[in-house]
């Protein structure tokens, strides 16, 4: 029994030294943090007139200008692109402004947005929405796909959209769309 003891005695110890050393190097770092949100906003595409095609047919994709360096360095001097470790999609909101009871979101059954950038040319999944309702839509708040990271595309001075899916019946006119998304970014010096 006094075995025992003893090593657990010694256990205790080594974990309670471990978590004081640990709480001590906390304190000898030198990182400034900040998390901010970005908005890419009013982004405008067109969906082009669409018979019946297969599941996750690419349809279409829309660039988008950033100067990523400029953006972030307008919270801090002291930051550029590779102070971004962390960009997480809060929210993607499309809106059909034109259209019409024939020709919506309802013409689709599956609706993806994927993003590539100049820095990072694999194409990425962000957000999905799998199973619209069929009635009409001229709005959708598409769930993004899961947490991911996406700092690497966003070290970029140019992000490249591509939306997708599925078409549930055919379209008779193009589609003016407009996205709204949101993310939060989190960098660190």
């Amino acid at each position: 029994m006094k075995k025992n003891t003893f090593s657990l005695i010694i256990l205790a110890s080594a974990l309670v030294g471990g978590i004081l050393s640990t709480s001590c190097n906390k304190g000898n770092t030198n990182t400034t943090q900040k998390s901010v949100t970005l908005v890419n906003g009013n982004l405008s595409f067109d969906i082009p007139i669409l018979p019946k095609n297969g599941e996750y047919d690419s349809i279409v994709k829309f660039n988008f200008k950033i100067n990523a360096d400029s953006f972030v360095k307008s919270f801090n001097a002291d930051y550029d692109t590779s102070s971004i470790r962390s960009v997480l999609l809060n929210s993607c909101i499309l809106t059909l402004p034109d259209g019409s009871t024939v020709d919506n979101f309802r013409n689709f059954h599956t609706a993806n947005i994927g993003l590539s950038s100049g820095t990072y040319g694999k194409i990425v999944r962000i957000a999905t929405f799998t199973d619209i309702v069929d009635t009409a839509a001229y709005s959708l708040n598409v769930p993004r796909w899961y947490d991911q990271n996406l700092a690497t595309y966003f070290k970029s001075d140019s992000i490249c959209y591509h939306f997708y899916g599925n078409v549930r019946t055919a379209s008779k006119a193009v589609l003016n769309c407009k996205a709204v998304l949101s993310y939060q970014m989190e960098l660190s010096k």
